[in-house]
């Protein structure tokens, strides 16, 4: 049986989404849930954190590369 953690980060932020300041919470590395309308974004770090909506192919390929 293989050993398995989970570690996830909550971030406050404005979702482009639902243009509401929430919660979200990372899924991998750069990549987070809206907690209220549920869209995934990409964290882009230039200066300033943004949060981007991503589409789901390129979601789909992150999260399989993780298995």
């Amino acid at each position: 049986m293989k050993k398995f953690t989970i570690d996830s980060l909550i971030v406050h932020g404005i979702c482009p989404g639902c243009k509401e300041l929430t919660a979200l919470v990372s899924i991998v590395d750069n990549i987070y849930k809206c907690t209220n309308c549920g869209n995934e974004l990409e964290q882009y770090v230039n200066g300033v954190i943004k949060y981007l909506p991503m589409n789901n192919k390129k979601t789909q390929k992150i999260l399989s590369k993780d298995k």
